[in-house]
């Protein structure tokens, strides 16, 4: 009797439907496959490896997400919690749902490890998710099978698309991590199809992230691995010392995760806050101004949650 075969891989079925949506970042030029690479006809390459199209030679100033996001590959994606945690951040940040990104091309400007771009594929639409770390290769492990949905590494001030690419684009607590959020913003709205929609959040300049911006400067000094395995010891502390005199000064000396997640997602939480190298801090009504002087109309605050905005391309 013939074994029965399993499913085949995403890259045994042929060139991934979603490769044609990619350009050249230099020229905006159409890529051809070339076996592991695209290449534009103005010469230049870039290699496809381990699945992903690349469009950066490194992880640049992100090395710290690169070993969170495949330190914590599946902690947040909700196939794999058995929860609608993402799901609910993602309607609850951007206002977004089923009905509104269904049959939409997105993209998905700092992918981690596929949290977001996973949901809104459930939601029906066709995803390209983008990030400049190697939360890459976790995000090409959990959705590089998929059809309606391609990672590739690239960084958000020079992304490898043509003008007016996308129906919408989402970029969650990311843009606050690079050099200048404003400018990695403004990057994104050439991007837009006439009529599309923008969705952002970024840290508000307020409470715990106040706070915090205090300590970045040190903390993003500290060696990944080292302050990663200290966040391992310090969140289990505290969360055992609840309604303690030592909780409540860590509580407002050194702001940390007390979500409802689990205990990993804690810890995954105040590594992530504490250790990137930027860590911008803005008021919404700072971040509705760079909507409005980015020519966009229909801006308002997408949800509850302070500066998340969202706004339309006419």
């Amino acid at each position: 009797m013939s074994a029965v075969p399993g499913p085949r891989r995403r890259d045994e079925r042929g060139p991934h439907p979603l490769l044609s949506v990619l350009a050249c970042p230099t020229c905006s030029g159409r890529l051809l496959l070339d076996r592991d690479a695209l290449r534009c006809a103005c010469g230049r390459r870039y290699p496809i490896v381990r699945g992903v199209p690349r469009f950066v030679p490194d992880d640049g100033y992100v090395g710290s997400f690169s070993f969170e996001w495949n330190t914590h590959n599946r902690t947040q994606l909700d196939s794999a919690r058995g929860d609608t945690m993402s799901r609910d951040t993602l309607v609850e940040k951007t206002g977004l749902d089923a009905q509104q990104l269904r049959g939409k091309l997105v993209l998905d400007a700092g992918t981690g490890t596929g949290r977001f771009s996973e949901v809104m594929a459930g939601m029906g639409a066709r995803v390209v998710g983008v990030d400049l770390s190697l939360a890459v290769e976790a995000a090409h492990g959990n959705l590089g099978h998929r059809d309606d949905v391609l990672i590739a590494q690239a960084d958000i001030g020079r992304l490898p698309f043509a003008p007016a690419t996308f129906d919408v684009i989402v970029s969650i607590g990311v843009l606050h991590h690079t050099p200048d959020t404003r400018r990695h913003f403004e990057a994104l709205v050439p991007l837009l199809k006439p009529g599309g929609t923008i969705a952002i959040w970024v840290y508000p300049d307020a409470g715990d992230y106040r706070i915090r911006n205090h300590w970045i400067p040190w903390t993003n000094k500290i060696p990944p691995r080292m302050f990663y395995e200290w966040c391992r010891w310090f969140v289990p502390f505290v969360h055992r010392r609840q309604g303690s005199r030592i909780q409540s000064l860590a509580a407002r000396l050194f702001p940390y995760s007390q979500q409802s997640y689990g205990i990993e997602n804690d810890i995954l939480d105040v590594f992530d806050g504490y250790s990137p190298r930027y860590h911008g801090i803005h008021s919404p009504a700072e971040v509705i101004g760079w909507f409005e002087a980015a020519g966009l109309v229909d801006v308002h605050e997408a949800g509850p949650v302070q500066t998340s905005v969202r706004g339309r391309k006419p």
